[in-house]
């Protein structure tokens, strides 16, 4: 078998995993979208100069990402036709760089000059409404900029093995990078969850570390391709001499035959372009001393689970030099839209003050007895109905107290040229509640998909809980009773009982429930007749 482990072979070797790993066709191309529909508005205002100097602008960004799409043509041909290996690295190296040479051009802030011209156009413009959109596919862009220059440094020898804390470096990166990759990939129907996450210092080369962890997310990502809802958990738990870093999906899953198939070892990489992130993986868990399981059902998902070796007794401060240089930063996070506020039920006259902590913009106490309360699941529909988008469909969030009241409800028809998302409806609570959507299922029918509030810490602090009371079970029975609350709450005032429903997370919150488990959807019936906490005392 060739070695991979040192010379041309493991330079030929790093360069097609990085390769494989940077995915940025897509997200090339909807920046693209964005500036030409951005020069379209400026022209349907009349806003001429502005058109015209942004007009290059495009023309200089078509001009990068057709030299970046013939490099990789021409790495790819190369690989496919088993080219000696000094001719591979070469034009791998060659697409790496015109790939950074574009991130570079469309991260200056000398170019493209989006948020100025942006004034000039009004809110209705399809540009200023898919700003959100834009804004984190430049952050999923800055993320490859810096992952690039982590690979340089890394080959020319100047990246070494340090310490770090798993927990710790998990959050950075997923909050930093990884989650704007998962809901702009996935179109925001899967979510990524961070669970239990115990601290753990680890050894080694912390660029690779984080590669090899997306890996892994990205692959539960494309588990989850067909699905209209889905989640992927990720965990840290200390085992006895190890820290078991887990990422569970809830995809179509695998067959032993395909397990054994990835975790055997391959003769050669050569000829390669495919498939190569899963070797990664492998490698790189080596690479850290750990070992590597994989546990899948088909039709149920698939849990990875690496353990590492960790430094017992050891606690490191967070690296501030290390964040400063592999951070996202601010300027380039995303932007979320403003909230749908005509829309919106006020929330509970007992809702949280505003001397505790901040309430949803333009949102009031409610008066008990709400028309818009009373016909959530009328208005619901109604909103789906009227939806002149190709895929017709709406978008909406939802809380309900214990007492059985509306605490929120937000929803808005899918238009015809704007991606919507959750974050545009709540941008404050949007993790914090159910969030939903109405859509047309394979038969033209209406399906709802149901996402429960995503994290912990918010959804807490949006229903008051005090701290001493805030264990992670309270939090699965109040989301499970909460759930049962608003199905029975949208049948009360309107939707059809018998409505298909595919739950995100069901068999985290309906653990007994089999039917709410797996791809088929269930009626929202089955939901509603499910027991409360307090009616099972």
């Amino acid at each position: 078998m060739p070695d991979y482990s040192e010379g041309i072979k493991r330079d030929v070797a790093e360069i097609k995993f990085l390769i494989h790993d940077l995915r940025v066709e897509g997200f090339f191309n909807e920046i693209l979208h964005y500036h030409v529909t951005l020069n379209t508005d400026l022209e349907i205002y009349n806003i001429e100069q502005a058109q015209v100097l942004h007009g290059a602008d495009v023309q200089e960004l078509k001009s990068k990402l057709g030299a970046a799409r013939r490099a990789f043509q021409d790495y790819s041909n190369a690989v496919k036709s088993f080219s000696p290996d000094r001719t591979v690295l070469l034009l791998g190296r060659r697409y790496v760089d015109a790939i950074h040479e574009t991130c570079h051009l469309i991260l200056s802030p000398l170019w493209g000059r989006s948020d100025q011209v942006l004034s000039f156009l009004p809110k209705e413009a399809r540009s200023v409404r898919s700003r959100r959109h834009y804004r984190n596919c430049i952050s999923w862009l800055y993320g490859v900029h810096l992952r690039i220059a982590a690979f340089r440094e890394e080959s020319n020898g100047a990246s070494v093995k340090d310490e770090f804390d798993i927990a710790d470096d998990l959050r950075d990166f997923t909050q930093d990078t990884v989650r704007g990759y998962v809901v702009e990939k996935s179109e925001a129907r899967v979510e990524l969850l961070l669970e239990r996450m115990d601290p753990a210092v680890i050894a080694g080369r912390r660029p690779r570390f984080r590669r090899m962890y997306f890996n892994l997310v990205m692959n539960a990502v494309d588990a989850m391709s067909g699905r209209k809802a889905g989640a992927v958990h990720v965990s840290t738990v200390i085992e006895g001499d190890r820290v078991a870093l887990r990422v569970r999906d809830d995809g179509v899953g695998m067959s032993p035959e395909k397990i054994q198939q990835l975790l055997a070892d391959r003769q050669s990489l050569d000829g390669e372009i495919h498939s190569l992130g899963f070797v990664f993986v492998r490698q790189t868990v080596a690479e850290f001393g750990g070992e590597l399981a994989i546990e899948s059902e088909i039709g149920k998902g698939t849990t990875m689970t690496l353990r590492l070796p960790y430094l017992k007794g050891r606690v490191l401060q967070p690296d501030p030099s290390y964040r400063s240089r592999y951070r996202l930063p601010e300027k380039y996070q995303s932007v979320p839209a403003e909230p749908d506020t005509a829309r919106a039920v006020p929330a509970s006259a007992t809702a949280t003050s505003a001397a505790a902590a901040p309430a949803p913009p333009q949102v009031a106490p409610a008066a008990g007895d709400n028309d818009e309360e009373r016909a959530c699941g009328r208005l619901l529909f109604e909103a789906y109905q009227k939806s002149r988008a190709q895929f017709p469909g709406c978008i909406f969030a939802m809380a309900v107290t214990e007492d059985n009241r509306v605490e929120m409800f937000t929803h808005k028809p899918y238009e015809r040229d704007w991606n919507i998302s959750h974050e545009d409806l709540s941008p404050m609570y949007y993790q914090a509640t159910y969030r939903g959507r109405m859509e047309e299922d394979e038969l033209k029918a209406p399906v709802v998909i149901l996402k429960p509030p995503q994290s912990v810490g918010e959804y807490f602090d949006f229903k008051e809980v005090p701290e001493a009371d805030r264990e992670l079970d309270r939090f699965t029975h109040m989301v499970r009773d909460e759930g049962i609350r608003i199905a029975r709450k949208l049948i009360a005032t309107g939707l059809d009982p018998q409505i298909p429903v595919l739950l995100s997370s069901a068999s985290r919150f309906f653990t007994s429930v089999s039917e709410m488990h797996g791809t088929a959807p269930f009626p929202l019936e089955l939901m509603a007749r499910q027991r409360l906490s307090a009616e099972e005392k």
